[in-house]
């Protein structure tokens, strides 16, 4: 289907626009009213599997586009493609101020009119249609050419080179916030949580803005985040819509339903009057329904997020991180006046809903000379019923928790003649250096007399800040050598990552690890997505793994805390050594940060070779 006009705004200034359609669709804008300037400004997919719910326009990064500048009463150029397989269908194009605080709208009847009037002309006159570059017949090569099979996740991200960014001084920072006491109420309060229960007190965090890791490219599998669309879309749809107001249009679908003649040469308005280029009684176009505005990011629970293992973190709304983040730029502007907000590089929240909220934010700010640093703190908002002076969230820092940018990220790894992924592993450690310039990570290895690589030379070949190797003989037993490795680390206040070879690892990956592990606080364990057989870190497919821990950042400090690793019980057998860990870490009262991390992908292997693959880890 293909549905062409003229958009009229109300208003000058730029505007925001949005598409959401089932199956695929394409939103065209000219910057003019000539069809020769027009350009793809938002789509819902390319391949043909890709949808939304009606109103759904945060589902995939291409539906939103970049601001756009209007100018009042002049007429722009638009196109909807609209492609549907099978089953219910729909199509719908809103828009919104670009400015903070208002919400799409589906583009209302007043705001458009036809290309042509068509009310004199016979079914098979064709001649007036356009052709333009959105709807033009091209060959199956061009077209296969253009497709770019692109996954939002690994589209670019400011978070993922979040490190390029210099720190704010912690010295400009001091006396920001008040200190408040912070001692969750889900942290577990009992001696014994029971034989594998520590699972059952982590929570999953929010993230915003959305960073996509939900795999919407194969949403096919994905009908949990859409349980009550049984009955096709109506719960979406307003059947007797009212106006409402950002610009007070009338707020209607945009159908292909025939319209009015329209008055090609309107008035102006006289001075003081409100410009409107169509006349609505003379221009209506059919009046069906109204779509709302859905979100369903926000909706999600942990517990849906733990049923559809496609979903990705839970994304938070702009109102709720947004409020926070004003509260903080309010302070830090108390102290340096000149300073300014650039831009929201990533907020996290922690739910304690007996409590209040923890909040990670991460905010690039301009200082007075015009420098760009990185505001990266935890702050707090307690559930306060008292009367504050100011409006808004009460916001405080949390008292002993906050993350230190100097300590020592050690990555370590057990390895027995796994040559070409040992050799995978350094290069992606290489990698990670070469990108962030990061003096203070070390690579940890103990080998157990791998006969088909000589690992200790790779090492001294590799370009990386620094690296410790020990060379074990015997019997390979996994937890003893994990032991071995976190014995190796000196430093008790530095953080060691307990990982896997079979891993492609984000740029950001020891920064994140260090900015989520706070000592006696609170232990990182990232969710890994496990790659299907055949995907690639290109266009990754696959589940992100939730039922498992054993890729755990903790300050060795704490490791000693809680006893090491279980070297008695899992000394000859592999699979359920993860959650024995986090029990103990858990009855320890160390809180486990959850989220899923961008780009961290297990590749799909073979297990051949691999030490006691028989072992399975217990069902949950």
């Amino acid at each position: 289907m293909r549905i062409f006009g003229y958009i009229h705004p109300s208003m000058a200034g730029e505007y925001i626009f949005a598409i959401g359609s089932d199956d695929n669709a394409e939103f065209w804008l000219s910057e003019d009213e000539s069809t020769e300037n027009l350009k793809l400004m938002a789509y819902v997919g390319k391949t043909g599997l890709e949808w939304t719910a009606p109103g759904e326009y945060e589902k995939f990064a291409s539906q939103v586009s970049q601001p756009v500048q209007m100018k009042s009463m002049a007429r722009y150029y638009f196109e909807v493609i609209h492609k549907q397989s099978e089953g219910p269908d729909h199509v719908e194009v809103a828009w919104r101020p670009n400015i903070e605080g208002t919400t799409f709208k589906v583009i209302g009847s007043k705001y458009i009119s036809l290309y042509k009037d068509e009310t004199d002309l016979l079914m098979g006159e064709s001649a007036h249609i356009p052709q333009t570059v959105a709807s033009h017949e091209m060959s199956m090569r061009e077209a296969l050419r253009n497709v770019k099979y692109t996954v939002d996740m690994v589209k670019k991200d400011p978070r993922d080179t979040i490190f390029n960014i210099p720190l704010v001084n912690d010295s400009y920072l001091q006396n920001l916030l008040p200190e408040c006491t912070y001692n969750p109420s889900y942290i577990f309060q009992g001696t014994s949580v029971g034989r594998y229960n520590g699972l059952h007190y982590v929570q999953l965090s929010s993230v915003y803005p959305n960073d996509f890791t939900r795999q919407t490219h194969v949403e096919a599998e994905q009908m949990c985040i859409y349980q009550d669309e049984k009955d096709g879309f109506a719960r979406f749809m307003d059947v007797n819509p009212k106006e409402e107001d950002w610009g007070a249009e009338e707020t209607t679908f945009l159908t292909t339903a025939t319209p009015a003649p329209v008055k090609e040469n309107p008035p102006q308005p006289a001075e003081g009057e409100e410009p409107n280029v169509v006349y609505e009684e003379d221009a209506l176009w059919e009046r069906v329904f109204d779509v709302k505005h859905t979100d369903f990011q926000p909706e999600r629970t942990d517990v849906v997020v733990k049923s559809c293992r496609r979903a990705g973190n839970v994304v938070m709304s702009r109102d709720t991180a947004m409020p926070v983040v004003h509260i903080l730029m309010k302070a830090l502007r108390k102290k340096h006046p000149s300073w300014s907000l650039e831009r929201v590089l990533n907020v996290e929240r922690r739910v304690d809903e007996k409590l209040g909220s923890r909040y990670f934010l991460e905010l690039e700010i301009e200082t007075a000379k015009g420098e760009h640093r990185l505001l990266s703190r935890y702050v707090y908002v307690p559930n306060s019923h008292e009367e504050k002076e100011e409006p808004g969230p009460m916001l405080c820092s949390p008292q002993g928790f906050s993350w230190n940018p100097k300590a020592t990220v050690n990555i370590l790894i057990a390895v027995r003649n796994q040559a070409r992924w040992v050799v995978h592993f350094i290069n992606q450690m290489e990698k990670i250096y070469r990108a962030t310039k990061d003096e203070n990570f070390n690579v940890v290895i103990t080998d157990h007399h791998s006969d088909d690589l000589d690992v200790e030379k790779a090492l001294q070949k590799a370009d990386l800040p620094r690296y410790q190797y020990k060379r074990l003989e015997g019997t390979f037993e996994k937890t003893v050598a994990v032991q071995t490795a976190i014995d190796l680390v000196e430093d008790d206040h530095s953080i060691i990552f307990l990982c896997d070879l079979h891993l492609h690892y984000p740029l950001n990956f020891i920064d994140t690890i260090r900015k989520h592990t706070v000592e006696g606080k609170m232990t990182y364990a990232p969710i890994v997505m496990r790659l299907d057989c055949g995907s690639s870190h290109l266009e990754p497919t696959g589940f992100w793994e939730l039922a498992g821990y054993g890729l755990l950042g903790i300050y060795k400090s704490d490791m000693i805390r809680i006893g090491g690793m279980n070297t008695k019980e899992f000394k000859d057998k592999w699979g359920g050594e993860d959650w024995d860990t986090l029990d103990r870490v858990v009855e320890n009262k160390l809180e486990v940060e959850r989220l899923h991390l961008r780009n961290f992908l297990h590749f799909y292997h073979t297990k051949r070779g691999m030490w006691n693959s028989r072992i399975r880890k217990p069902s949950s």
